[in-house]
């Protein structure tokens, strides 16, 4: 699972949470350098999921996923937003971009777990 928010707070608890439901997790301090970290990753070893913020210098949560989906080499990598941001509009421009999913801002255990059931990653 790949971890990408600008807040070491965050970063480290979603990935304590991720470590509760079994993933190996690699962090990702903003959308350019969580970017990187997907073109350099070893193919043979992907991705299952990627966690991004929506608000982030360098490259926002949106630029990123925009930018995944229009290459083919990411097509199995699940996306899903975190974030405070949840207006329908935002929502709809999150999915439309090519988000997978969408998990609102207080994160929990169960409100991750049940997103990642959804996407077939965890029982």
């Amino acid at each position: 699972m790949l971890i990408i928010d600008d807040s070491k707070a965050m970063r480290g608890f979603l990935t304590n949470l991720a470590t509760e439901l079994s993933f190996t997790t690699v962090e990702a301090e903003d959308g350019r350098h969580g970017l990187d970290t997907l073109i350099k990753n070893d193919p043979s070893q992907p991705f299952d999921v990627a966690l991004v913020d929506w608000d982030m210098p360098r490259m926002t949560g949106i630029e990123l996923v925009q930018f995944v989906r229009r290459n083919r080499d990411f097509d199995a990598v699940k996306l899903m937003m975190v974030t405070t941001n949840n207006t329908v509009e935002k929502i709809t421009l999150a999915l439309e971009s090519g988000a997978d999913d969408f998990l609102m801002k207080p994160v929990t255990l169960d409100s991750l777990r049940e997103k990642l059931q959804i996407l077939g990653l965890v029982d």
